[in-house]
């Protein structure tokens, strides 16, 4: 296994060059702009607190764009990155406030997956999103209450955008999350949000080429 980047980059990671210092300022603050619009959205959606709600999506956003830029440089695969935690985050909050995830979410999401990519890898995606909506579905029968059908497209789509290998990856780590997160939970009864750990799984199998 090996980790590298998946595409070309534009400015490789050097603080020490202006070009790559100020095409990262602009990612950073493009992300931050619409993180504080999708606070925005989801804070008047959600009747939550416009401040906290605020202050997350843009930790969010400048936590997934400096790690991305220190990881692949200021490339495309970067954009790509921030715009998928971006929509990852937005469904996260939502999967938490009313355990439920939009299905133009899901869509987005595999919008976000043609960028960049050529048509000759659809067929992979295609069979990434066909086994993690499989996995999700036989979870939903064995578990009854403890996966719904946002958590199974969530995973189909993020599987869709990441390709096989690294789309596996992603659905067993936040798999594994959220075993263990529930192992420890004291409220058990409670359902149990699972699109935040699918989020995470996911993200972390962005930066991992296999």
């Amino acid at each position: 296994m090996m980790i590298r980047p998946m595409l070309p980059e534009l400015y490789p990671f050097d603080f020490t060059d202006a070009g790559f210092f100020i095409s990262a300022t602009v990612m950073i603050a493009a992300a931050v702009i619409v993180s504080l619009f999708s606070a925005g959205y989801a804070a008047r959606a959600f009747h939550s607190d416009k401040k906290k709600t605020a202050l997350c999506f843009a930790g969010v956003a400048v936590c997934a764009a400096l790690s991305l830029i220190c990881f692949f440089g200021c490339a495309a695969i970067t954009v790509k990155g921030i715009l998928f935690a971006l929509i990852l985050a937005f469904c996260s909050y939502e999967d938490i406030k009313t355990r439920e995830c939009a299905d133009y979410l899901h869509l987005m999401i595999v919008i976000a997956a043609f960028l960049g990519t050529g048509l000759s890898s659809v067929p992979n995606m295609a069979v990434s999103a066909l086994f993690a909506g499989g996995v999700m579905l036989a979870a939903a029968l064995i578990t009854k209450d403890g996966v719904g059908g946002a958590d199974i497209k969530m995973a189909a789509a993020c599987s869709f955008l990441l390709g096989l290998g690294r789309g596996i990856l992603g659905l067993f780590i936040g798999m594994i999350l959220a075993v263990a997160f529930n192992i420890f939970k004291k409220d058990k009864k409670k359902g149990l949000p699972m699109i935040p750990y699918l989020a995470a799984g996911y993200m972390a199998a962005f930066c991992i080429q296999i």
